[in-house]
């Protein structure tokens, strides 16, 4: 398995999509083997062989108007029948990179019917993820943020770290071994976050640590101000630990609020970007500085969501209607499963955006889960549902504002997200997109790999990402369906 490496770059400036976070792929995806066209090759040779013989004498091979053969051509007759039959089989199978499922019945698509029970199976697969040696370091325990092939982490990875330990402990699914109980992994995030080295020029995080020393991954780190997009997904995070467990409030208030980064500094930029922002990526920001300076930042989450709602909107496939904003799938769908309180837009937001996909395949045929992440072959993307000047289904990658051409064919379904609407929503859309996934990604023994596009193709990676916001979705699905 090949990782896709991310880098993230800070701009605290107002821009079209907001706090921006950029990426820089360090590799692409193997190239794929089209079977059906191998097998096409015998096929060809044959017929040439048999039209061969349409004028010629009856005589030889045909002979009194029966069809006899020599061995030669009996050989070659069976082994196009068998040429015929395996092209059958393989062209119903999706095109694939990596090791798959085999097409085989995933857990979504061999279920009955999709309750509690089901989803506590997606919990444990996703929790598979944060094993140590897998998604999380032996020694160190802290996360990779792309399994073993990647070590690197960010405070964003961090963050989606701590809350799928926070989601697992109430799900039941971390067990009493001391070494890696709730306690312990927590307390080597803390450990860390209290005595981690820091940028000296800056006196912030390094953008990037290696989880198996905890020091500054110089290999990806930029040198930066502060990303203040990964900043505020920790927070979120650090947030929900202390609802969770009040008997950490006041250590992490050192570390936010009195430790040796002064982040209060950063309050300002965001209270000030929360007047004119429509991006959702903001909104999930504000609201995690929000929660350690709610005498200043209360309503910065509030004015961005009225900005959202203020905005133009726009009309994609009939006749649902998009705010006029950016709006992609990680920052909207952290929103509602992490946040407090959801209101009562955050959450019409979240099914325009479902709704606007199901209509897309209704009119295109092309399962959509947009978000950001790996891709098969144009590195780190942002696939945008809908942007500020009102043009949807749009994807970017590292370092351009400029579009990518991409066929509808290969817009990757990102699992995550579509977890997300199968637990918000629970439609036939979200499942049988489930199901689609489950016949191409591998089996989930060590978590959820990120997802495949609509041609077939498989994204190489597992990440903390992924399975992170999916054990969110599935803690939400389980909270709110406690009869089923």
């Amino acid at each position: 398995m090949i990782a896709e490496k991310k880098i993230t770059a800070f701009c605290f400036t107002v821009k079209s999509i907001g706090l921006t976070q950029i990426s820089i792929p360090l590799n692409m995806a193997n190239a794929l083997v089209n079977f059906k066209k191998i097998c096409s090759l015998p096929l060809v040779q044959f017929f040439s062989f048999i039209a061969s013989f349409k004028n010629a004498p009856k005589k030889g091979f045909f002979r009194l108007n029966h069809l006899r053969f020599s061995r030669k051509v009996k050989c070659l007759i069976a082994f196009a029948i068998v040429a015929v039959l395996l092209i059958s089989v393989f062209a119903f199978l999706p095109k694939q990179n990596g090791t798959s499922n085999n097409g085989g019945t995933g857990l979504i698509g061999s279920a009955q019917t999709i309750n509690s029970s089901v989803w506590m199976e997606v919990a444990a697969n996703a929790w598979a993820y944060f094993q140590p040696g897998i998604g999380v370091n032996a020694n160190t325990g802290l996360p990779y943020a792309g399994g073993t092939s990647f070590t690197g982490f960010t405070d964003w990875d961090l963050g989606c770290y701590i809350q799928a330990v926070i989601d697992a402990q109430k799900l039941n699914l971390i067990g009493n071994d001391s070494a890696w109980n709730f306690s312990a992994r927590i307390n080597d995030v803390l450990k860390f976050l209290e005595n981690r080295p820091l940028d000296t020029t800056t006196n912030y995080p390094f953008q990037f640590y290696d989880a198996t020393t905890g020091k500054d991954d110089s290999s990806v780190s930029k040198e930066e101000t502060v990303d203040v997009i990964d900043t505020g997904r920790l927070f979120v995070a650090l947030n929900n630990l202390i609802n969770y467990n009040g008997s950490l409030k006041r250590t992490l208030d050192n570390i936010v609020l009195y430790g040796r980064s002064n982040y209060t500094a950063l309050v300002p930029g965001i209270e000030s970007i929360s007047l004119s922002s429509t991006s959702i990526y903001d909104y999930y920001v504000a609201s995690g500085f929000a929660s350690f300076w709610p005498s200043q930042l209360s309503n910065a989450p509030i004015e961005i969501m009225n900005n959202i709602f203020s905005a133009g909107n726009v009309t994609t496939y009939g006749d649902v209607s998009l705010p006029e904003a950016s709006i992609t799938g990680d920052p909207l769908l952290c929103s509602v499963f992490e946040l407090n309180n959801n209101s009562s837009q955050l959450m019409a937001l979240s099914r325009q955006v479902y709704l606007a996909g199901e209509a897309c395949y209704s009119a295109t045929g092309k399962y959509v889960a947009f978000s950001e992440g790996n891709s098969v072959s144009n590195g780190y993307i942002w696939e945008w549902v809908v942007l500020p000047n009102g043009d949807t289904w749009k994807i970017t990658e590292t370092g351009s504002s400029s579009y990518l051409t991409v066929n509808p064919s290969l817009w990757i379904i990102y699992t995550k997200v579509a977890f997300g609407f199968l637990a918000l929503y629970n439609t036939t859309y979200a499942r049988n997109m489930i199901i689609y996934l489950e016949q191409i990604l591998p089996k989930p023994t060590n978590g959820y790999y990120d997802g495949a596009d609509n041609s077939g193709h498989l994204v190489s990676g597992l990440g903390s990402n992924t399975n992170s916001l999916i054990l969110d979705a599935s803690l939400y699905y389980i909270q709110n369906n406690p009869n089923n």
